[in-house]
C-alpha cells in the first residue's frame, strides 16, 4: 500500500499557534510508512473502541431488560403461577448468562483498547515492521472478531428468550380469560363455598363434578347404612370408583386414620372399588397419609380439591392416573391447554 501524495487532505487547523506548529513539523517528517502505520493503528483502535461501545450498549439494554423483570410480579394466587414462575425464571437466567458474557467481552475489548491507546506515542511504523510480520499486540487485537461475534450472538440470545417471555404471557393471559369464564360458570365451585356447605351438599357436589368429568354416578350420597361409600360412580372404561367424603366447617380440621381404616374395610370388599378416594375439605393427619398410601387409597384434600372443584382440572389428573380410561365434560375438554402446557 502506497500514500497518495496527490490526494487533497484538509490539514487540520487549531486555534493554538504553538499546536499548528508542532503538527505541521511533525507531519513534515513522516513518512509513508509513518502515515501508513498511523493509520493502521487508528483503524484498530476504531474496531476496538467499536467493539467497546457496542459492549456498553449491549449490557445498558440487558439491564434494563432485567431492571424490568424484577419489577413484574408474578400472580401468586393464579392458577397458573407455576407457569408464570418458569417462564420468569427462564427469562431471567437468560439475562444472567448475557450479562455475565457481555461484561467478559467488555473486559477484552477495553483491555484491547487501552493497549493500542498505550502504544499511540510509540514507534508506530516499527510496530508494523517486525521481521516475521507479528507486531506486540496482534493477539489481543485478534480476539476483537470473536468479541464482535458474541456481542452479535447474546444480543440474538436475548432476543429469542425476550420473545418467549412474551409469547408465554399472551399464551397465560389467553388462560386467564379461559379461566375466568369457567370460574364463573356452574361446573366450578368456590373453595369458600364449599366450606360453607353442610355434609349432605358436599356429597352432592362430589357426585356433581363426577359427573362433570363423565363418570356415570351409581349412588349421589351415604346414608347411615352406605358402609363407607358416600358417592360411587364408574368411569368410561368401566373402573369402579368409591367416595368417601368429609367434610369441614369451614375448611378446618382433619380426617383421621380410623376413617382410612374404615373405607379401607369395606370400598373394595362390600363395594368392589377399582379406584378408592378420600375426599376432604380439610386436610389428613400424618397417620391417615401413612394408612392410605399403604393400602392403596387416593387422597383429596383442601388444594387437590380446589383443583378438581373451583379449576376444572379431570379427577384422575388430579389424583396422577391420567393412564385410567375416563372423558372428560365439554367444559373441560374446551379448558384443555390448562392441563397439558399450564401443568
Amino acid at each position: 500500500m502506497h500514500i497518495n501524495w496527490r490526494t487533497e487532505v484538509q490539514v487540520p487547523n487549531y486555534a493554538n499557534d504553538q499546536l499548528n506548529e508542532a503538527f505541521q513539523r511533525h507531519l513534515s517528517r513522516a513518512t509513508d510508512d509513518d502515515l501508513l502505520a498511523a493509520y493502521l493503528h487508528w483503524t484498530e483502535g476504531r474496531i476496538a473502541l467499536d467493539c467497546l461501545v457496542t459492549a456498553d450498549d449491549l449490557m445498558a439494554r440487558i439491564q434494563f431488560e432485567a431492571d424490568s423483570l424484577a419489577r413484574l410480579s408474578v400472580p401468586v394466587s393464579s392458577r397458573f403461577a407455576e407457569a408464570y414462575r418458569a417462564a420468569t425464571d427462564d427469562l431471567r437466567s437468560a439475562i444472567d448468562r448475557a450479562l455475565s458474557t457481555t461484561e467478559e467481552t467488555e473486559r477484552k475489548a477495553r483491555e484491547t483498547w487501552q493497549k493500542l491507546c498505550n502504544r499511540t506515542p510509540h514507534d508506530l511504523a516499527g510496530r508494523y515492521q517486525q521481521a516475521d510480520g507479528i507486531h506486540p499486540d496482534r493477539t489481543a487485537v485478534e480476539l476483537l472478531g470473536p468479541l464482535g461475534d458474541q456481542n452479535a450472538e447474546v444480543e440474538q440470545n436475548i432476543q429469542d428468550a425476550l420473545l418467549r417471555h412474551r409469547n408465554e404471557m399472551h399464551r397465560l393471559a389467553a388462560l386467564e380469560e379461559q379461566m375466568a369464564a369457567f370460574l364463573a360458570s356452574d361446573d366450578s365451585f368456590d373453595l369458600e363455598d364449599v366450606h360453607r356447605m353442610t355434609p349432605y351438599e358436599f356429597e352432592h357436589m362430589v357426585a356433581t363434578l363426577a359427573r362433570r368429568d363423565g363418570l356415570h354416578v351409581v349412588r349421589a350420597r351415604g346414608n347411615s347404612r352406605d358402609l363407607g361409600a358416600d358417592v360411587i360412580a364408574v368411569t368410561a372404561g368401566d373402573l369402579r370408583v368409591v367416595f368417601q367424603c368429609k367434610h369441614r366447617h369451614k375448611g378446618v380440621g382433619k380426617v383421621v386414620s380410623r376413617d382410612m381404616q374404615t373405607l379401607n374395610g369395606t370400598a373394595r370388599p362390600e363395594h368392589q372399588a377399582d379406584i378408592v378416594i378420600a375426599v376432604t375439605n380439610g386436610t389428613f393427619t400424618k397417620p391417615a397419609i401413612d394408612f392410605a398410601r399403604s393400602h392403596d387409597i387416593q387422597l383429596l384434600d383442601g388444594t387437590e380439591l380446589r383443583r378438581w372443584a373451583t379449576w376444572g382440572d379431570p379427577l384422575l389428573k388430579v389424583l396422577g392416573l391420567n393412564d385410567s380410561p375416563v372423558t372428560t365434560s365439554a367444559t373441560t375438554q374446551d379448558l384443555g391447554p390448562l392441563y397439558v402446557q399450564a401443568g
